[in-house]
């Protein structure tokens, strides 16, 4: 492959252009994309097959590989995202009829019909990484409440095992809810 972009920003091209260098065999280009779309990709297996990580490394390198042998194929009217994640959607449905035999049909509705669509998936992961951001920069008495609260344990309990009034617990949650609520503004 070539490694000369005619750009000496790739991360700063779109889509349409890093792909028309890709099709004439431009690696620099490809790896722009690649790092564009990386944790995205990565994120959407990890929710189609929860728990299954040496799968999902599996899928992950065959989508791209696909990706990289069907460029072709794929036209500038699709978000590239969509169309990755539609590759790789396919490779979870052709894993489950390998691997257990089973129809259409038969597999879990959960993997037949992903339900969120790419788009959706990358907004989850946003928030997602925006609030885990959010939490870290809270107070660490805050931090602490919500840490237990996400592992199911009552007020009364966290009171209890911090040796704290019952007040002060949900206190604490009430100040870690509001500071989350300012700094989530956007997406809320």
């Amino acid at each position: 492959m070539n490694t000369t972009l005619h750009n000496s920003n790739p991360e700063g091209l779109g889509d349409a252009e890093l792909l028309t260098q890709c099709r004439n065999c431009d690696e620099a280009a490809f790896d722009a994309l690649y790092h564009r779309y990386r944790l995205q990709l990565f994120s959407y297996l990890h929710r189609l097959l929860p728990g299954r990580a040496d799968v999902v490394d599996d899928l992950f390198q065959q989508t791209w590989v696909k990706a990289t042998q069907n460029l072709d194929r794929y036209t500038d009217q699709q978000r590239f995202l969509g169309w990755l994640c539609r590759i790789a959607h396919n490779l979870v449905m052709d894993f489950f009829r390998s691997r257990k035999h089973l129809s259409d049909e038969e597999i879990p509705e959960s993997y037949a019909a992903p339900t969120l669509t790419p788009d959706q998936a990358l907004s989850h992961d946003q928030r997602e990484t925006a609030l885990q951001t959010a939490i870290r920069k809270l107070p660490a008495e805050q931090q602490e409440i919500i840490a237990l609260r996400s592992q199911g344990m009552a007020f009364k309990e966290i009171a209890e095992q911090k040796g704290i009034a019952l007040n002060t617990a949900l206190g604490r949650m009430h100040y870690a809810v509001q500071n989350l609520r300012k700094m989530l503004a956007d997406f809320l």
